[in-house]
């Protein structure tokens, strides 16, 4: 393996963990407002986010560097 292969594997690596925290945040933060009393117009915006977070995270698990 050379230092090129090896550093677009950890790239990858990398990609994917931070996929998953992504996927992690935005379910619990999803969670969190689910459980918590807030304004309804507030717990739109942040559920809003913790889409954007959780399909982020998604696309992240997905995708691969070329």
């Amino acid at each position: 393996m050379s230092s090129e292969e090896s550093t677009e594997a950890r790239l990858n690596i990398f990609l994917r963990f931070a996929g998953v925290v992504f996927v992690a945040i935005g379910i619990l933060l999803a969670l969190f407002v689910s459980t918590t009393p807030l304004i309804t117009q507030v717990a739109t915006v942040f559920y809003l986010i913790s889409v954007l977070l959780t399909l982020s995270g998604l696309i992240a698990v997905i995708s691969k560097l070329e």
